[in-house]
């Protein structure tokens, strides 16, 4: 009864504590830095962690992360990156969001971009 108490109490001081951080700075730096936030008919926008984040005009890789089933051996991943598009920086919203054109492909919400090198 104790250790069911303490592990109900410890998942819930995790949650508030990830909770606590979705505002800070690191959790858009590191956690949802191009991320598609949003992906509704005429409207992409996705998340640039910072002002200097992106560019208007730059092109940006869109990637899927799918669960593979084909995993066989012991160790190896069972996720991975389906490239899905390209998207176009059109608009800056904010110091943490764009507005984006899908260029080729089908992008959805929760899907991430990243910058074509």
């Amino acid at each position: 009864m104790r250790i069911q108490f303490l592990r109900n109490a410890a998942l819930v001081l995790a949650v508030l504590l990830v909770a606590g951080c979705a505002n800070s700075p690191f959790y858009h730096r590191y956690v949802m830095a191009g991320q598609v936030v949003q992906a509704s008919d005429g409207r992409t926008v996705i998340c640039i962690s910072e002002p200097n984040g992106a560019e208007v005009g730059q092109v940006l890789d869109a990637y899927r992360t799918v669960f593979r089933t084909d995993v066989v051996e012991e160790g190896e991943s069972d996720w991975a990156r389906e490239w899905v598009g390209k998207v176009s920086v059109d608009g800056i919203i904010d110091e943490h969001f764009a507005t984006v054109d899908v260029v080729e492909g089908k992008v959805m919400k929760n899907d991430i971009v990243e910058l074509v090198r």
